[in-house]
């Protein structure tokens, strides 16, 4: 049996209680031949039906259903590449719905664009409830909260904006040791780690792989009516916060640390924390809002630092630090 051109690959944690089934319908629906193309589906760790629907559409699928009992999304991934076969490794999220075309496009894109490694396509959200006149629309930062990228042309970009749920990278650039850092990514309960998607395309690039927008390759991405909140928006900061260390360790302030924290970020959190304090019990605003964003984003890089980025002296030992 010959390779096929593409290998899809995606988790899921209790996906049959959320949108998985309309993932996978939408899956049935694509127009590229189905030799063509393979469908590593990852249960990772699930406790409802999620095991028992995997294995009714493996039936009318070209797909693969691998058991990953640990907890968490990147370590669930790395299985699923294990065993990828494609030219074209493609990462997708079980609450997407994808147009029929886009296994077709992606293929089309790569093969007109051989110079570029990494292909991100077009994310659009699919609401739940649009929030009709609701001016937290006009103040979310869509990219990094929902993941969302609707740009509409075509050409080489920044890597950094192409995000998860519609993400190919040649598999001859992945080899056997460019694989998602555990350490990152979602897992169930409290603080994680975002961007685990971010931090394997932006090593890529470091190493010299370009990007390429494919406008015509699209998914929809699920956003439920209980993330469209402030409450829930500005939480999200908070792990957006948390794994940048990790993504960019380069940004990281240099200096004396205080309690492990650089003063520089001790600045900046006080200065947030003082904005929000006094925005807090005033009418909604987007000043408001990206106060109280900012001061939760700031909270989770501190975690980050010291999860991700604790400070060490130059024979590699953890440094002796000022501590109030």
């Amino acid at each position: 049996m010959t390779d096929p051109r593409i290998s899809v690959i995606f988790s899921s944690f209790n996906g049959a209680s959320r949108r998985l089934q309309q993932m996978l319908d939408s899956m049935l629906g694509q127009n590229l031949p189905v030799e063509q193309w393979e469908l590593i589906a990852v249960n990772n760790n699930s406790q409802d039906e999620t095991q028992q629907l995997l294995d009714q559409y493996a039936k009318k699928l070209p797909m693969f259903v691998v058991s990953h009992t640990r907890p968490g999304k990147s370590g669930a991934m790395n299985a699923a590449l294990a065993i990828a076969r494609g030219a074209l490794i493609v990462f997708t999220d079980d609450d997407v719905e994808a147009d029929a075309n886009w296994l077709s496009s992606i293929a089309a894109c790569a093969e007109a664009n051989p110079d570029f490694g990494v292909i991100g396509g077009r994310i659009l959200p699919n609401w739940e409830h649009y929030p009709h006149g609701d001016p937290l629309l006009d103040w979310i930062p869509m990219g990094s909260t929902f993941a969302i990228a609707d740009q509409e042309s075509n050409g080489p970009c920044d890597p950094t904006k192409i995000w998860g749920p519609n993400t190919t990278v040649r598999r001859e650039l992945l080899g056997s040791n460019i694989r998602f850092r555990e350490d990152i990514g979602p897992l169930p309960g409290g603080l994680f780690a975002m961007g685990e998607d971010t931090e394997i395309v932006s090593r890529l690039s470091r190493s010299g792989v370009k990007s390429y927008r494919c406008a015509e390759a699209i998914v929809h991405h699920w956003i439920p009516a209980s993330s469209v909140t402030e409450a829930w928006v500005q939480k999200r900061g908070e792990r957006l916060g948390y794994g940048m260390p990790a993504l960019f360790a380069e940004d990281i302030p240099k200096g004396i640390r205080i309690g492990g924290i650089p003063l520089r970020t001790w600045i900046e959190s006080a200065n947030w924390a003082v904005r929000a304090a006094l925005l807090y019990p005033l009418p909604r605003s987007k000043k408001r809002f990206w106060a109280i964003w900012k001061y939760y984003y700031m909270r989770g890089y501190r975690a980050g630092l010291r999860r991700y980025a604790p400070a060490v002296n130059h024979s590699g030992r953890l440094a002796q630090e000022v501590v109030h």
